[in-house]
């Protein structure tokens, strides 16, 4: 998991070319002026959605884990808590793990850190990671963000 600005992304040497393209792409078109929807990239490879929608309280949300894609979370407007696990632990499933959607949830993160994501900032969480977004420590706020897919495959 890799925590970071939108700009300072797009310009860092050491993460992959790939990620580096993408938010490079994302800056390019102007992502606060974007309407909710998807927006492909590189069809079922690289694509992200602008999303508006409300936080949650953290105890009410799942934690979720994906197996083929990189998850990338970017504020836009408002405030985030991403609840996230390190990489490695066990990922006990609450129900089947939906492959259409590469998306597994879990009851629990075991000895969870929480990331408070301000406007432009945002998470690198690699497939396999357990992570749990659109959270809120006090009540419910509005959210506009980005969530960005990256097949994980393009790393290799």
């Amino acid at each position: 998991m890799i925590i970071d600005t939108l700009s300072a992304g797009a310009m860092n040497p050491l993460y992959p070319a790939v990620i580096r393209q993408t938010l490079q792409a994302i800056l390019d078109k102007k992502p606060h002026s974007l309407a909710a929807g998807k927006y492909p990239l590189q069809g079922d490879s690289v694509f992200f959605s602008v999303v508006e929608g409300h936080t949650r309280l953290l105890a009410e949300q799942r934690p979720e884990f994906h197996r083929q894609y990189i998850d990338i979370h970017i504020v836009l407007s408002g405030e985030e808590v991403v609840g996230a696990g390190v990489a490695g632990l066990p990922l006990e499933l609450s129900e089947p793990f939906n492959d259409a959607y590469d998306l597994g949830f879990c009851q629990h993160i075991a000895s969870e850190t929480l990331i408070h994501l301000q406007p432009e900032e945002l998470a690198i969480i690699f497939p396999l990671e357990l992570h749990r977004p659109m959270c809120s420590l006090t009540s419910p706020a509005v959210l506009r963000k980005i969530v960005v897919k990256i097949d994980a495959a393009l790393l290799k």
